[in-house]
C-alpha cells in the first residue's frame, strides 16, 4: 500500500507539480507550516496560542525598534545620514527613472533576481520568473507600464511578509529570533531600474 501511494504521489507531482496549480503552491507553502512558533518564554511566564504569540512578538519588536528613536544620539546619526543625501535627484538620474519602460528592461531585471531566496507573500520564488520569463515578462511589462502611466501601484507591491529566522541559542526566547521582511517578486522587480 505504501509503495502504491508513493507511485501515485510521484505521478501526481509529474502531472501537476510543475504547473501553476494548487498542488504547486501547496507544496511550496508546506515548509512554512513546520516553522510556526508554538510557545515563547517571557519574564512573566510562557506565551502560547497564535493570537497571544502574535501580540507578544509585535509588542516586543515595537519596543525594541522604537526605544531609542528619540534619543539625542539617534537624532544626530539621522541628521548626519540625511546631510549626505541630495535633496533632489540629478537630471541624469531623473532621466533614467522617468524614461519609457522597455520589455528588455523587464528581461534584464528578471535575469538579475537573486536565486535561492524565500518567496514573499505572493508565494512565487524568483526561479519561477527565470523559468517562465517568456510568459511572465510581457505581463509584468504591461502591469509596470500601467503603474508608471497612472501613478497607481498594485496593493501587493507595498506589502511584505515579516517572518522570524532562528539565531543560535534557545528558540523559546524571542531574542534568539531575527525578523526579516520577505518582499513579493513584483516589489523586487520594481527596484531593479534604479540599480541599472
Amino acid at each position: 500500500m505504501v509503495e502504491c501511494n508513493r507511485h501515485l504521489s510521484a505521478s501526481n507531482w509529474l502531472r501537476y507539480g510543475d504547473t501553476c496549480s494548487k498542488t504547486f503552491f501547496d507544496f511550496h507553502r508546506a515548509g512554512n507550516k513546520r516553522t510556526l512558533l508554538r510557545e515563547l518564554e517571557t519574564d512573566g511566564g510562557t506565551v502560547t496560542g497564535q493570537n497571544d504569540l502574535t501580540q507578544y512578538i509585535t509588542e516586543y519588536y515595537t519596543r525594541l525598534y522604537s526605544s531609542d528613536a528619540h534619543s539625542p544620539g539617534t537624532k544626530e546619526a539621522q541628521k548626519r545620514c540625511w546631510t549626505n543625501v541630495p535633496a533632489k535627484v540629478s537630471g541624469d538620474i531623473n532621466e533614467t527613472l522617468t524614461r519609457k519602460l522597455t520589455l528588455s528592461e523587464i528581461h534584464t531585471s528578471i535575469n538579475a533576481l537573486p536565486k535561492g531566496k524565500a518567496p514573499g507573500n505572493d508565494g512565487l520564488p524568483m526561479e519561477f520568473f527565470n523559468e517562465c520569463v517568456e510568459e511572465t515578462a510581457p505581463i509584468l511589462f504591461q502591469a509596470f507600464t500601467t503603474m508608471l502611466c497612472t501613478g497607481r501601484t498594485s496593493a501587493s507591491i507595498n506589502k511584505g511578509l515579516i517572518t522570524l529566522i532562528p539565531k543560535v541559542g534557545d528558540r523559546a526566547k524571542l531574542n534568539n529570533w531575527r525578523p526579516i521582511t520577505l518582499l513579493g517578486s513584483d516589489a523586487l522587480l520594481t527596484t531593479r531600474r534604479t540599480q541599472m
